[in-house]
């Protein structure tokens, strides 16, 4: 065989491997061109009434418990610059310790207020 016939022959190939990739179908081809009922989604439930919830908490309640928190807040930050070179120190401050805990008991009371 020449050179040239080989180069013919190769072609050849890449054209009959062409051809064949066009006639077969992928699965996803087949799927799309499958003809059959289309599926139906199911109707939607009635709309449930909503479940009763506690009273809303009174405006005043929530903002004095968010006053009392940012006044914690703002004596944890006095009390963080006060002693910032020694910070092992005022991790075991009393008083740190004892903000700490009212500032925990006053985000979980927060949390716990119904939503309005």
């Amino acid at each position: 065989m020449t050179p040239w016939s080989v180069v013919q022959s190769d072609a050849r190939l890449c054209h009959a491997a062409r051809e064949r990739t066009k006639l077969v179908a992928t699965y996803a081809q087949r799927i799309k061109n499958k003809t059959g009922a289309a599926r139906k989604s199911l109707p939607r439930a009635d709309a449930k009434a909503a479940p009763a919830t506690a009273p809303p908490a009174e405006p005043a309640e929530l903002q004095r418990l968010k006053d009392e928190l940012q006044r914690i807040n703002q004596e944890l930050s006095k009390i963080g610059r006060v002693t910032r070179p020694d910070a092992a120190k005022q991790t075991h401050m009393p008083e740190k310790q004892e903000l700490l805990r009212q500032k925990v008991v006053l985000e979980s009371k927060i949390r716990a207020l119904p939503k309005p």
